[in-house]
C-alpha cells in the first residue's frame, strides 16, 4: 500500500477556493469548529421548534374551521333545508279537509325534529357572536310550531282560520328564520375560507423560510469544516444532518400546501356544491307548498299556478353537472324526476282545478297513486316512500341516490371528505422537531469530530 501523500489539489480548485475562504475566519480552528456547532444546532433546533409550532398551529386553525365554519354552515343549511321540507308537509293540511293522514302528520313531524336537531348541532358550535340569532331561531322555530298546531286544529274543525295561521307561520320561516340561516352559513363560509389563508399565511411562510436558513446555515458551516480539514466531505454527520433538515422542509412544505389547497376547494367548489344540493331540495319543498297554496286557493289560484311555473323553471335551470362530474347521471335522473312532478301539477292538478273540480284536484295533489302528485313529489324528494316497521310510508333510509335528499347526502359527505383530507395533509407538530433536533445533534456530533485532532 502507497503511503505517500495525496498530491494537493491545484490551485484555484473548488477545494482550494473554500479553504482559502475558511482561513479567513480570524479564530483558532479548535474553537471555530465549536462555533460552527453551536451555531448549527441553535439554527437547527430553533427551526424545527417553529416548523412545529407552526404545524400545531395549523392543525388548531382547521379544527377550529371545522367545528366553528364548517360545522356551523352545515347545521344551519340542513335546519333551513328541513324546515322548508316540514312546511310543505305542514302545508297539505290547507286541502286535506282537516283529515290529516298518519304518513303526513310521521313526516312533518321527522322534519320539524331534524330541523330542531340541526339547530341544537349549530349552537354547541357557535361562537358567542352568533348565539343571538342561534336563540332567535330556536325561539322561532317553537312558535312556528305553534302556529302549525293552530292552524291543524282549525283545520280538523272546518275553520277557514286556519290558513291564516300556517300563512303566519310560513311568513315566520321565509322572513325571520330562513335568513337568519343564511347569514350563518355565510358566515361559516367565511371562517374555513379564512381558515385556508391562515394555513398558508405569513406564519406558514415563515416556518418554511427559517428551515431554509437553518439549511444554508448548515451548508455554509460544513464548507467551513471542510475548508480547515482540507476534506471533500466535511463528515458523514454533517451530510446526515443536512438530509434531516431538508426531509423537515419538504414534509413542511407538503402539508402546508396541501393543506391550504384541501381548505381553499372546501371553501369554494365544494361548500358551494353543498349549499347548491340543500337549495334544489329546499326549492323542491318550496314547490310543494306553491302547489298545495294554488289548490287551497279553490278555483281562484291561477296566479300561484304561474308562480310555480316560475319557481319550477328556475329550480330546473339551477340543477346542472358538469360533463365530467361522476354524479352527472344522477343529477340528470333528479331533473327528470322533477319535470314529472311538475308536468303533474301542470297536467294533473292544475288542469282539474282549472276545470272547476277543486275537489278532484285536491285528491290528485294527495295521492301516492300513479298519477298523484304527493307520489310524483315524493318519488323526487327523497324516493318513493316504504312501509317502516310500524307499518307507515315513510321516505327510504338512506334516501334514493337520484333524489334531491340524495344529492344532499352525497355533497355533505363529499365536503366531508375534503375536510378530512385536509386535517390528515397535516405533519404531526412532534416530526419537524424531532428532524430539527436531530440535525442540530448531528451538526454538532460531525463538527466537533472533526475538531478533535486541533487543540
Amino acid at each position: 500500500m502507497s503511503t505517500a501523500t495525496p498530491a494537493a489539489p491545484p490551485a484555484g480548485s473548488l477545494l482550494d477556493k473554500v479553504e482559502r475562504t475558511a482561513w479567513r475566519v480570524p479564530l483558532p480552528t479548535r474553537q471555530l469548529f465549536v462555533t460552527l456547532a453551536l451555531v448549527a444546532a441553535a439554527a437547527l433546533a430553533f427551526s424545527g421548534l417553529v416548523a412545529g409550532w407552526v404545524a400545531n398551529r395549523n392543525a388548531n386553525i382547521i379544527d377550529d374551521a371545522r367545528e366553528q365554519g364548517l360545522d356551523l354552515a352545515t347545521a344551519v343549511t340542513e335546519f333551513r333545508t328541513n324546515l322548508a321540507a316540514a312546511d310543505a308537509a305542514a302545508a297539505a293540511t290547507l286541502i286535506a279537509a282537516g283529515l290529516e293522514s298518519t304518513e303526513s302528520r310521521a313526516q312533518y313531524d321527522a322534519d320539524l325534529l331534524e330541523a330542531s336537531r340541526a339547530l341544537t348541532d349549530a349552537g354547541l358550535v357557535a361562537r358567542p357572536e352568533d348565539r343571538e340569532d342561534i336563540r332567535a331561531m330556536a325561539n322561532g322555530l317553537v312558535t312556528y310550531a305553534g302556529l302549525v298546531e293552530t292552524s291543524r286544529a282549525n283545520s280538523r274543525l272546518g275553520y277557514p282560520v286556519g290558513s291564516a295561521y300556517l300563512n303566519q307561520a310560513r311568513d315566520l320561516a321565509n322572513d325571520d328564520l330562513v335568513p337568519r340561516a343564511d347569514r350563518l352559513r355565510r358566515e361559516g363560509e367565511r371562517r374555513v375560507a379564512q381558515a385556508s389563508n391562515s394555513v398558508g399565511g405569513p406564519m406558514s411562510v415563515l416556518a418554511v423560510l427559517l428551515l431554509v436558513a437553518a439549511a444554508v446555515v448548515l451548508a455554509g458551516c460544513a464548507a467551513l469544516v471542510a475548508g480547515r480539514s482540507r476534506r471533500v466531505i466535511a463528515h458523514p454527520a454533517l451530510v446526515g444532518s443536512l438530509v434531516a433538515i431538508v426531509v423537515a422542509l419538504g414534509v413542511m412544505l407538503y402539508g402546508i400546501v396541501s393543506q391550504a389547497s384541501d381548505l381553499r376547494q372546501a371553501a369554494s367548489d365544494e361548500i358551494d356544491a353543498f349549499v347548491a344540493a340543500n337549495s334544489t331540495s329546499s326549492g323542491l319543498s318550496n314547490l310543494r307548498v306553491t302547489e298545495i297554496s294554488a289548490v287551497a286557493a279553490r278555483g281562484s289560484g291561477a296566479a300561484i299556478y304561474d308562480d310555480f311555473d316560475t319557481q319550477a323553471t328556475e329550480l330546473l335551470a339551477g340543477l346542472e353537472a358538469a360533463g365530467g362530474d361522476p354524479d352527472a347521471p344522477l343529477v340528470s335522473d333528479l331533473r327528470t324526476r322533477i319535470d314529472d312532478y311538475v308536468t303533474v301539477v301542470r297536467d294533473g292538478v292544475r288542469a282539474t282545478d282549472e276545470a272547476g273540480d277543486n275537489r278532484a284536484a285536491a285528491t290528485t295533489a294527495l295521492s301516492l297513486e300513479p298519477g298523484g302528485s304527493a307520489l310524483a313529489y315524493d318519488i323526487a324528494a327523497t324516493g318513493q316512500k316504504v312501509e317502516n316497521e310500524a307499518g307507515v310510508l315513510s321516505p327510504p333510509s338512506p334516501p334514493d341516490p337520484a333524489s334531491a335528499a340524495g344529492l344532499v347526502e352525497r355533497e355533505t359527505a363529499d365536503l366531508e371528505e375534503r375536510f378530512d383530507a385536509a386535517a390528515s395533509a397535516g405533519v404531526h407538530p412532534a416530526l419537524p422537531v424531532a428532524l430539527g433536533v436531530l440535525a442540530a445533534v448531528l451538526a454538532v456530533a460531525g463538527t466537533l469530530a472533526r475538531g478533535r485532532r486541533y487543540r
